[in-house]
């Protein structure tokens, strides 16, 4: 990539968007995508034959065609969203692309608009130009940016709102804000329509328009835009049934469609008469690829273009290393100037110049992982303190859930006629901890991760930090909460007022909480909220068979299945309480009765095979169990991100 691509472009004062400073037509020759067909295993579906095209920067294109045409599907392979199954040539310039350097150049919009909680709209773009500008830009230049990008947009009066509280049309728009701050040459967008009425949907596409005036290339899948609507747009590529029906200029469509003897009535809306035509007619799909040749020809107002013979005049797309190696003296100027941050008062806005970080970051990111880590880190902890609601309900359930417990067990800890008591005690503690901390990432993670994915494609920050920042940034309210149910449940049981066993009991509550919520960050890793709350279920109930095990005959318990109760990590945690409750130099229990049997806390470690265990061997197992299902959330995110 040129260093143009890396730096802003100069312009007039005139109140627009910036203009990129290198135009880049995408271009794509014989494409297809090919899907399996989960119904007949082994078979497969052609959703793309062959189809050809080019898309030109200055120009905003749409993707237009019926329901289950293929849409999405080109759009998804020309952004690079979707590689699996794709074959064919993808090009910029009318030379192969790099992959690497095209997705740093390009921005993917999805059909809904995944932006961040709890933030305000000012906060939203901060926090995107802290991934998308150097790290030495400072304070004021972000702001200085954000704004005039904020004022273009007509988001400037609403940057103090709430992202959740703005209309549909403004979240769009501040979907395009967030992606403009590092002002990519190449825009995709998968309905950016949907959901919005007449009038939001026209200054949608109107200020996609504009984006595309200056230079950009700008392609968008629209299903039946109106007609002042399709207006708007330069250029029309029509799908069917897979296949490429009409490319070129929507002036052109009538005649091109007259030309071959389809007749759009007067004062009809060309976008819908092309869908209906091509609606399940497959002799006229058929009829109608063959004369565009399946997309190598293009309709213009002045005649038909060959896509295939067309020869490029522009500067091919240069890595910077690549042209660093050139050696030229305009080089080493050029470069001069780009290694130090500058602010280029052109078009409306300010976009800061992206810095050389060394060869090794030049298809980089624009931060470290370090500062990545920061940043998300803080954004998630503003997003957590901010959520009052959930914080509320969590603190009443803690105390509730810690009265009803502590009730149940007032000061029957130091009674020793009731020793399947204590173990039901123990049971009690850790299922609590299991079940209040397994089922708040399987029905909210999942959500997280559409909105992760969206900003990992467009190249915000890498996946390590993302996971680190989303581990640690749980710990603690997840400690503090979990502190409020066992000091309760701790001391209303009577149990010994003493640090050590205090300690310890707490230790082990709160990493069985962190393992119960590891194993639901898995689970929402791979899975939707759907499948994830019926397969947790699934899950937890072996581990729970095995935690109640035997109690009563644990002596009688063969070697075999001793080790098998050992994969049960709510076995472990029970385990590792009874011993800290019964162990440790426990002195002997009250007895209010005759005799008591259990009144000696190592008659009840005895009867339930634990004597000689150490309280840190179930620790270290808990320990092992969280690691390995913080393993697989983090193999499930890669997962997500790379399919």
């Amino acid at each position: 990539m040129s260093k143009n691509l890396m730096m802003c472009a100069r312009g007039a004062d005139d109140g627009t968007l910036q203009h990129p400073t290198t135009s880049i037509d995408v271009e794509f020759r014989n494409l297809t995508y090919t899907v399996s067909n989960w119904r007949n295993r082994g078979s497969k579906k052609n959703v793309l034959k062959g189809v050809s095209g080019r898309f030109k920067s200055g120009e905003l294109t749409a993707i237009m065609g019926p329901s289950g045409a293929g849409k999405s599907s080109l759009l998804n392979a020309l952004s690079g969203f979707r590689s699996c199954g794709i074959q064919g040539d993808l090009l910029t310039n009318g030379e192969k692309r790099n992959e690497r350097l095209f997705q740093k150049i390009s921005c993917y919009l999805t059909q809904d608009d995944y932006l961040q909680p709890l933030l305000s709209v000012n906060e939203s773009m901060m926090i995107a130009a802290s991934f998308k500008l150097p790290s030495s830009t400072s304070k004021i230049e972000r702001q200085t940016t954000i704004n005039e990008i904020l004022k273009t947009l007509g988001l400037l009066e609403a940057r103090n709102v709430c992202t959740t509280s703005l209309s549909g049309g403004q979240k769009k728009r501040l979907s395009i804000a967030l992606e403009l701050i590092n002002n990519p040459p190449i825009f995709f967008l998968d309905e950016p329509t949907s959901g919005l009425d007449n009038v939001a949907a026209k200054q949608c596409i109107s200020l996609l328009k504009t984006l595309a005036m200056q230079g950009r290339t700008i392609v968008c899948t629209i299903h039946q835009p109106s007609a002042s609507i399709f207006g708007l747009f330069d250029h029309v590529y029509v799908v069917a049934k897979g296949l490429c029906v009409y490319q070129g200029s929507t002036k052109a469509l009538v005649p091109y469609l007259h030309s071959v003897g389809i007749h759009c009535p007067t004062h009809y809306n060309p976008a819908d008469f092309v869908i209906e035509v091509c609606d399940n007619d497959e002799s006229t799909i058929t009829a109608l690829s063959s004369v565009v040749q399946n997309g190598n020809l293009s309709w213009t107002q002045y005649g038909v273009d060959d896509i295939k013979e067309t020869v490029y005049k522009r500067p091919s797309a240069v890595l910077p290393d690549e042209q660093e190696n050139q050696g030229t003296s305009a080089d080493t100027s050029s470069e001069s100037g780009s290694s130090e941050q500058c602010i280029t008062e052109g078009l409306g806005f300010s976009v800061l110049r992206y810095h050389r970080i060394g060869h090794t970051k030049s298809l980089g990111y624009a931060t470290s992982q370090w500062q990545q880590f920061i940043t998300l880190f803080k954004r998630m902890i503003i997003q957590i303190f901010r959520n009052r609601v959930a914080l509320r309900i969590q603190l009443f359930h803690h105390v509730f859930c810690g009265l009803i417990v502590g009730c149940v067990f007032f000061n029957q800890a130091n009674d020793g006629s009731k020793m399947f008591n204590h173990m039901k005690f123990c049971i009690g503690v850790i299922l609590f901890h299991t079940y209040t901390w397994l089922m708040v990432p399987v029905l909210l993670f999942p959500s997280e991760v559409k909105v992760m994915k969206k900003e990992f494609f467009n190249q915000w920050y890498s996946l390590s930090p993302y996971y680190m920042a989303l581990q640690l940034s749980k710990v603690p309210t997840q400690i503090f909460f979990s502190m409020i149910f066992l000091s309760m449940v701790y001391f209303m049981s009577g149990l010994p007022t003493e640090f050590q066993r205090f300690f310890i009991f707490s230790l082990i509550g709160v990493i069985t909480s962190m393992v119960a919520e590891g194993l639901g960050l898995a689970v929402a890793s791979i899975l939707n909220v759907t499948n994830g709350s019926a397969a947790v279920p699934a899950i937890i109930a072996p581990f729970l068979g095995l935690a109640v095990y035997g109690f009563d005959f644990a002596n009688k318990i063969s070697w075999m299945m001793n080790a098998v109760m050992k994969l049960s990590f709510l076995r472990c945690g029970v385990v590792a309480l009874a011993v800290t409750i019964f162990g440790m130099g426990r002195k002997k229990l009250d007895c209010y009765e005759i005799y008591c049997h259990y009144s000696d806390p190592k008659v009840i470690l005895r009867m339930v095979d634990i004597e000689h265990v150490s309280v840190w061997t179930p620790v270290m197992i808990l320990c092992a169990f969280m690691l390995v299902f913080r393993i697989v959330c983090y193999i499930g995110l890669r997962w997500r991100v790379t399919t």
